[in-house]
């Protein structure tokens, strides 16, 4: 278990790194575990999203003619007339804005339970509350009629408790306690991958088990998938003890509302005793804001123009959003922890200008982290300023470079996310959106370069809390961006030129990349005040 631990005089000072490294503990070790259910998770929320929209409609149709007869031909589908579809799309709107308030208050509670309990119990609790949302949306379809949405709409209660958003706080935790510091933004990656994976099968698997099986499968699919997750998770998750904190720091560090204290700028101390207020991870939390922002809307706005402008049809678009999203899942899983090891490799065959630094609320939670075991004079719990200096040979994950090179990974990302999506504005043929669905991904990763550099600013009892504040950030800005860029893209379309909302995208995109130009990795230390 990697959780860290003061020195005592039992610690051994040469660890043995291939017994206790999560990559050395055989075919399924615990990273492996986590991918897996985290993958399997994404499947299994997506799995009746598509299926959930059409029983909305079908209960909603139900409902209309217990009180008015049909008149119409007998070829033509009696559902679909503006009445019916009208009360279809705010029912669905309903259940949405509760669904995404509900999922922002669960990231606040998943956060507190990671604190309190630990990443386990708090995946442990996502599943179960979702599994029994799951069985109640079965009932409400037996039921159906208005009553039926009318459970379905109060279901999304339970999202509270255990929702998409709080397994994948979860699982970014555990990935935080299990990756190697110099591993960890590239497994964040991996992470976001394998979840958007999971999420393309569980599109894809779900609409075909209702066609082929009928309206309940996907439900009751998914509901055996959610027992199946509890119980696995339950038994072969590792678990990670809390960290046991004094009184005082104890009821700062596990409030409900601490999550959002993490970006908000502090002053700290400098050696030379001036006092400066630190900006650098509220920057990031707005550059992430804004990079989240510019690119949240780009799935639908490529389904939107590709339905409305090249005449696309389902099949059409669903072929294309799951190129999008397979493309996503591929950069994030295989290229995206390449291209952090080669930038690494690179940024370390370079000397450094001057030594990185944690600040002393990390480096006083971190004495005995994995990279300061490497020396044995190092096992003695040094202090920021009595820990002697070393300039070792550069490795290919050099710890003074690592965070510097994700840094650098961060505004280029966005940078190129701005210009490539900007182009998609030039776009007059239809293949062109299928070119955008495989050109777009590859400039993917901002999210995942954002948490690993994130985590560089704060200390191991602090990993939850910058966990839950990108995640809350994030999810703001995926609200914002649907509200935003939908009024947008309708004022564009207006005018004949809704093409341009890729480049309004793109635009808001270089704002977050001048935003992440400002963040400077601390490289003295400051006591905060």
């Amino acid at each position: 278990m990697k959780s860290v631990t003061p020195a005592r005089e039992t610690t051994p000072l040469l660890p043995k790194h291939e017994s206790n490294s999560p990559s050395h503990s055989g075919w399924f070790p615990p990273i492996r575990r986590v991918m897996f259910t985290a993958c399997l998770l994404s499947l299994t929320f997506a799995f009746t999203q598509t299926s959930l929209i059409y029983s909305f409609r079908t209960m909603t149709c139900n409902e209309y003619y217990k009180h008015h007869a049909w008149d119409g031909p007998e070829d033509k589908n009696r559902c679909a007339i503006p009445r019916i579809e009208s009360s279809t799309a705010a029912s669905i709107a309903l259940m949405s804005s509760t669904t995404t308030m509900c999922t922002l208050l669960n990231l606040f509670v998943t956060g507190y339970w990671i604190k309190r309990f630990g990443p386990k119990a708090a995946m442990f609790q996502q599943t179960a509350w979702a599994a029994m949302r799951n069985l109640t949306q079965i009932y409400a379809q037996t039921v159906g009629g208005a009553t039926g949405i009318k459970i379905i709409q109060t279901t999304q209660l339970f999202n509270i408790m255990g929702s998409g958003g709080g397994y994948g706080l979860a699982a970014n935790s555990f990935i935080a306690f299990l990756a190697e510091p110099e591993e960890r933004t590239s497994q964040f990656g991996v992470l976001g991958g394998i979840m958007m994976l999971g999420a393309a099968g569980g599109y894809t698997f779900g609409g075909l088990s209702e066609r082929l099986i009928g309206p309940l499968a996907p439900f009751q699919f998914a509901f055996g998938l959610l027992v199946f997750c509890t119980i696995f998770g339950s038994l072969f998750l590792p678990y990670f003890e809390p960290e046991k904190q004094d009184d005082e720091h104890e009821k700062q560090s596990k409030s409900f509302l601490s999550p959002l204290k993490v970006f908000v700028p502090v002053k700290k101390e400098q050696p030379d005793g001036r006092l400066k207020r630190d900006w650098n991870l509220f920057l990031l939390g707005s550059g992430a804001f804004f990079s989240v922002l510019a690119t949240g809307y780009v799935g639908m706005a490529l389904q939107l123009v590709a339905t409305n402008v090249f005449a696309f049809g389902p099949a059409d678009s669903g072929i294309m959003l799951s190129i999008f999203l397979l493309m996503k899942a591929f950069f994030l899983s295989l290229l995206f922890p390449r291209i952090i090891k080669s930038g690494r490799q690179w940024l370390s065959k370079s000397p450094a200008s001057e030594p990185i630094t944690r600040s002393s609320s990390v480096s006083s939670s971190r004495t005995v982290a994995q990279e300061d075991l490497d020396d044995p004079v190092q096992a003695e719990e040094p202090t920021v300023v009595s820990a002697p200096q070393h300039n070792p040979a550069p490795a290919p994950t050099d710890v003074k470079h690592g965070s510097l090179w994700d840094l650098y990974f961060l505004r280029g990302s966005i940078f190129l996310d701005g210009f490539l999506t900007s182009w998609v504005s030039l776009a007059h043929q239809g293949w062109h959106m299928y070119l955008a669905a495989v050109v777009l991904p590859f400039a993917s990763g901002t999210g995942s370069a954002c948490k690993g550099v994130t985590l560089d600013f704060v200390g191991p009892d602090e990993r939850a809390d910058a966990l839950s504040a990108i995640a809350l950030v994030e999810k703001l800005a995926q609200v914002s961006t649907v509200a935003m860029f939908g009024t947008v893209f309708s004022a564009l379309s207006e005018v004949g030129r809704p093409l341009l909302i890729f480049l309004a995208n793109g635009a808001i995109a270089m704002v977050g990349c001048v935003l992440l130009l400002c963040v400077k990795l601390p490289r003295q230390s400051g006591v905060m005040i």
